[in-house]
């Protein structure tokens, strides 16, 4: 607990798999890469494992459609 300052409550939640205990966010991405620092493991092992069991893979955010550059608009409007 000392070397990632986390509370004892994030840390078991973080060993148990219990992703949905911890604040969310950059938080939880912070907290894991000090967990994983701390053992000596690959922090993205385990995000990557968080991200799956939330389902946050599957999701994809909507893409906005790029505007043409603007030298394309002038001459679209000409």
């Amino acid at each position: 607990m000392s070397r990632t300052k986390l509370s004892r409550r994030f840390l078991e939640a973080i060993e148990n798999g219990r992703y949905e205990e911890l604040p969310g966010g950059v938080f939880t991405v912070s907290y894991i890469r000090q967990y994983a620092e701390a053992i000596g493991y690959d922090a993205d092992l385990i995000l990557e494992h968080c991200r799956r069991s939330s389902g946050e893979a599957e999701e994809r955010r909507p893409v906005a459609k790029a505007q043409p550059p603007r030298w394309i608009r002038f001459f679209q409007s000409v």
